[in-house]
């Protein structure tokens, strides 16, 4: 049985340094100074760096490490997997752009990027999996991997079918909330989506796998428009924080991901002290990856508005 109570500890005595908004927008109040601020707080491990991009990129690879080491790999592949889809997809409009996509790549991911750089060059997947694969292979043939919308949806569906289907044998909590976070991905498409008056047929595209809400549910509300949301999406579990995300969105892109962040928290956070469970580990790098948005928001000075 793998043991996580080192990991728990560790992750306890980490979490009360995690950057909040409040504490972000006190640093960012010196303009002239922020970078080397964030840098002192520790983050990006404390070198300094030329924007707080890179601050974030580097904080991210180390909790990418830091989660390939605490958990075995069945569980640190829910994680990490969406990081190999944004090399992937990085590889592959390179490939036809003809771009340098070293700069481009994350690393401390499950496939290394020299495999996955000869799975783009032949168009041939199964050395990522057979799931994968079964999606990709077809569409790298048919044209759709030539084209930069097509390799965007087509890698992110590959990828979050295959997330999906491995979240199935994860503990209960961890499944719950890869379904949650999914969830929230898919109803983030939704804004961005009505945002820009994208047609139905082209959101549906956008939509992942694995959500507890049917794509078909968000694909009718969307065609009815945003105020049919409510009725449609009655009695499915995302439902109220759906709900939360519309009205915060009226505020603000971030406050409707940070109330989808929420939304999937909630399903480790009565887990979080548990020394031998995995959902610790989750719910800390949920919180990470929302520290990184959080700053590269802030520092450019966004705001996270649509």
């Amino acid at each position: 049985m793998f043991d996580y109570s080192f990991t728990v500890a560790y992750i306890s005595a980490k979490e009360t340094s995690i950057l909040t908004k409040e504490a972000l927008s006190r640093i960012t109040a010196d303009r002239q100074d922020e970078l080397r601020l964030l840098a002192q707080t520790g983050y990006g491990g404390g070198v300094d760096g030329k924007s707080a991009g890179e601050l974030a990129d580097n904080e991210l690879s180390a909790l990418r490490k830091f989660t390939t080491e605490a958990l075995p790999e069945d569980l640190y592949s829910l994680l990490i997997l969406p990081y190999d889809a944004h090399n992937l997809k990085v590889l592959l409009k390179c490939r036809v752009n003809g771009a340098d996509p070293k700069p481009y790549l994350y690393d401390n991911t499950m496939f290394d990027t020299e495999i996955a750089a000869a799975c783009c060059r032949g168009g041939e997947f199964s050395l990522l999996s057979d799931k994968i694969a079964a999606a990709l292979d077809p569409a790298f043939d048919c044209g759709q991997l030539g084209l930069p919308f097509g390799i965007s949806t087509e890698c992110d569906k590959a990828f979050y079918a295959e997330i999906s289907e491995r979240a199935e044998t994860a503990p209960k909590p961890v499944a719950e909330y890869i379904s949650a976070e999914i969830d929230g991905k898919n109803f983030m498409s939704y804004l961005r989506a009505k945002n820009i008056g994208l047609d139905p047929a082209d959101v549906k595209a956008l939509l992942l796998p694995g959500g507890s809400v049917p794509l078909k549910v968000l694909t009718s509300a969307y065609e009815s428009g945003a105020d049919e949301l409510r009725a449609y999406t009655f009695g499915f579990d995302a439902h109220y924080a759906f709900c939360d995300a519309a009205d915060a969105a009226k505020r603000s892109f971030s406050d409707a991901a940070d109330t989808l962040d929420k939304y999937a928290q909630s399903k480790l956070e009565p887990y979080k002290y548990e020394p031998e469970h995995p959902a610790p580990v989750f719910l800390y790098f949920k919180k990470k990856t929302a520290e990184a948005r959080h700053i590269r928001e802030v520092f450019a000075g966004t705001g996270g508005v649509l």
